[in-house]
């Protein structure tokens, strides 16, 4: 054994001797051997010395010179109390009742260290807030939305919203340039939506400043990733101070200040009694949320093996803190074990009970730290929210990793020099630029006051990119033997030039197979004009069935060609397109009569096509409105075998309240001159086109629909939504259009539940139809 081994194991009293044993043989065999080097070992004894009445609790040194925590009026000889809050996810809301309880006893907090959740309601309270706003924040605060940088699909660009309709997702691998071949995707969250509400709740947006400028002196406490030690923060961007000592391993990569890597404040520093020290802290009020170790067997999981390892870490600096506490130091341990764990976030209400609880119980130590009314009052005079006033902007410096040009990404920056800064301009911008899709992050820091401001703004692409591997899969039975299904797997090369442009080649297997390429080319900026070019072989399914549902024939239209455009995007939700399309193929006989004959044919057409899109979800829509309005002409003249022109009109809106959302839609598509060609027919069938027939039962030359519908959502699933719902429908199919006739439709309705899947909407349902015929289906994939 080493010396320094030796010598913890030689502590003064045979208690802590004792327990140092104990705790070494509760681990298991092969887990010890890793474990049993000095700095572990430190670590249980240092837990056993706090638990150990005998041992003499540390005096805390003299505060430093030039120290910060609060100041004092002449004849103000009252010590300074520092509060130290420790780590611990979601059993760190108890922090927000002690802090309740302190302003109850009149007790003025002249200098506040948080680690990681202790950041977070430490430096909400040295903004100025006081417990009650911070408690009714953490309260209604969703906090799901704040681990995860999904963008919602309203705040994503038009592009990025396009890829709805090909039905694919992308998976997270991809191939990286620079000769690194495939990679994966870290799988952490940047935290952009954690940085967001610390910049609206602290009102500092991401100026940078002295964190002893604040109504109370602050530190921030995080961990280096590459040596281990604490790092304390002391100024710069608060926000994102508070997110790096909040970097949850596992869940947010870490953050970038200064050189340093850094990770969660409580691998190095849980409860950070010695930073408030080093702040001037005379008398110290610690609260230990802290997650205790486990009691584990011979059957732990590996899983189970890594997170105690994880919590000798936290436990170790914890119980080396507490050890410094003195006879007049204060802590306070909520009972949390078994109740909340660090991932209970739904459990706020709970938490603060038991919050209550411990601070009730730590009153009688906590009096004696009471200020008289006349020294509160002058704390409460400056403990007062001050929302950051907005620097003039002088000069603005851009530090860009991607292959995008600085002027596309600043454009989504509503940053110039000589204007003011706007915070919330500048959040809504960062967020839609996330929304293209191929940013790892983008983040701003300000320096300098007044208007001498400069603004750093840096940018980093997907690590895994600029090759995205991108899959989807569509499927859709009746069970009674109808069955279409296609997996679908593209490779995303975006940005293939500064200003975005963007390939996709596309292999689609199954019952309608496909090998296409699509080329996507903006000509400016802000991607207000751009040429989208797509084309390559594929293929469509017509099936004719007869009055009771049956099957007769089955036909494939195979076709080659392409299709090109030029839109004007006029926002993320406002596009306009004109193109042509040019395709040759064949109509081939499947399944049915033998003597129907195959047959070429030849397509060319221009086409026109407006769309608007701000729904939340093509698949279970909730909230916003999509419209679509096409026109599309086949002329001779252009390569088709016909004449004729054909209007296409979509509109659907949804609104929710709550669990319930409300559906209400129309569509209109009809051949308003000449005949259109049987690969060119409209077809009809399943949710949202007529649920009570089958996919592809009914065909036409024009159709007329409107629907009603309604879902509830059960819950989510890391953001993913599980929803029950039904649709009420009204429409049919007509092969010539002076048929139409809103007489002529049928009524059609449909009971589902559905789950929106990382591979797509997963859908099971009930589609019936007027007259008492009804159809089971499944579905993944298909959308509105």
């Amino acid at each position: 054994m080493q010396t320094e081994d030796a010598a913890i194991l030689k502590a003064p009293t045979g208690a802590i001797r004792r327990c140092v044993a104990t705790r070494v043989r509760s681990l298991s065999g092969p887990i010890r051997a890793v474990l049993l080097p000095a700095a572990i070992l430190m670590s249980v004894s240092a837990t056993c010395m706090a638990q150990d009445p005998a041992v003499p609790a540390a005096v805390p040194a003299a505060a430093p010179a030039g120290a910060s925590c609060g100041e004092r009026q002449p004849g103000d000889s009252r010590p300074r109390i520092g509060l130290a809050l420790g780590g611990g996810g979601a059993r760190g809301i108890a922090h927000v009742r002690i802090l309740k309880k302190l302003e109850e006893l009149r007790i003025p907090v002249d200098c506040i260290a948080g680690t990681s959740m202790g950041a977070l309601v430490g430096a909400l309270y040295a903004t100025g807030k006081d417990a009650d706003e911070i408690e009714a924040m953490l309260k209604t605060l969703v906090w799901k939305e704040l681990f995860t940088d999904n963008i919602p699909r309203r705040e994503r660009s038009l592009r990025r919203k396009d890829e709805d309709a090909t039905r694919l997702a992308t998976l997270g691998v991809g191939l990286s340039s620079g000769g690194k071949g495939l990679r994966i995707a870290p799988g952490f969250s940047e935290g952009q939506s954690l940085i967001a509400f610390f910049e609206r709740e602290t009102g500092s947006g991401r100026i940078s400043g002295n964190f002893d400028d604040l109504p109370i002196p602050f530190r921030a406490v995080a961990t280096d990733i590459n040596t281990g030690k604490h790092v304390v923060l002391d100024h710069g961007s608060l926000p994102m101070a508070m997110r790096a000592s909040m970097s949850l391993p596992g869940i947010f990569r870490p953050v970038e200040i200064e050189g340093k890597i850094l990770l969660d404040g409580g691998l190095a520093d849980q409860v950070p009694i010695d930073v408030v020290r080093q702040m001037g802290a005379e008398r110290v009020i610690a609260v230990d949320v802290g997650t205790p170790l486990s009691v584990l067997d011979r059957d732990a999981s590996l899983v189970d093996v890594l997170d105690q390892m994880s919590g000798f870490l936290t436990t170790g600096s914890a119980a080396r803190q507490l050890a410094t506490l003195g006879p007049t130091d204060v802590l306070v341990t909520p009972d949390l074990t078994g109740k909340v764990s660090t991932g209970d976030f739904e459990k706020a209400d709970l938490a603060l009970q038991i919050g209550q609880a411990a601070a009730d119980a730590a009153s009688g130590a906590l009096a004696s730290f009471s200020a008289t009314p006349a020294q509160y009052q002058q704390f409460q005079a400056s403990h007062h929210f001050v929302k950051f006033e907005q620097p003039v902007v002088s000069s603005i410096r851009f530090d860009n990793h991607t292959d995008y040009a600085d002027e596309v990404l600043l454009s989504y920056l509503p940053v110039k020099v000589g204007e003011p800064l706007d915070a919330e301009a500048m959040r809504e911008g960062i967020i839609k630029a996330y929304g293209l899709g191929t940013l790892s992050s983008i983040n701003y820091v300000v320096t300098g006051e007044g208007n001498a401001a400069v603004v750093d703004v840096t940018a980093y692409p997907k690590p895994h990119g600029p090759g995205y591997v991108q899959a989807g899969l569509t499927l859709s039975d009746d069970l009674r033997g109808n069955h279409e299904s296609n997996l679908r797997a593209g490779l995303l090369f975006s940005p293939i030039s500064p200003y975005g442009a963007e390939a996709r080649v596309l292999l689609q297997l199954g019952s309608e197979p496909a090998l296409t390429g699509e080329y996507y080319h903006p000509f400016d900026v802000n991607s207000r004009y751009v040429a989208n070019i797509k084309g390559g072989y594929e293929t469509a399914n017509f099936n004719v069935f007869d009055d009771f549902g049956n099957k007769l024939e089955r036909y494939r239209a195979e076709r080659f060609g392409a299709a090109g455009s030029i839109d004007r995007n006029f926002s993320n939700a406002l596009r306009l397109s004109l193109g042509l399309e040019r395709y040759r193929g064949g109509l081939r006989l499947e399944v049915g009569d033998p003597s129907h004959p195959d047959h070429d044919f030849e397509d060319g057409a221009a086409f026109a096509l407006a769309r608007v899109d701000t729904i939340d979800s093509l698949y279970f829509p909730r909230d916003g409105f999509l419209m679509q309005l096409g026109y599309r002409m086949s002329r001779e003249g252009l390569g088709a075998d016909a004449d004729f022109d054909q209007v296409d009109v979509d509109a659907i809106g949804a609104r929710s309240f709550g669990s319930h959302a409300v559906q209400l839609g129309a569509r209109y598509h009809s051949t308003v001159s000449g005949v259109a060609p049987v690969q060119s027919l409209y077809r009809l069938g399943g949710r949202w086109r007529l649920a009570g027939f089958q996919n592809n039962q009914l065909s036409g030359q024009d159709y007329a629909l409107a629907f009603l519908g309604y879902t509830y959502q059960l819950g989510t699933v890391l953001g993913r939504s599980a929803q029950v719902g039904g649709t009420l429908e009204y429409g049919n199919a007509w092969q010539q259009r002076d048929d139409i006739d809103f007489d002529d439709g049928i009524f059609n309705g449909s009971l589902f539940i559905g789950f929106d899947s990382w591979i797509g909407p997963l859908i099971f349902g009930y589609g019936m139809k007027e007259g008492g015929d009804s159809v089971l289906f499944i579905e993944l994939g298909q959308s509105l």
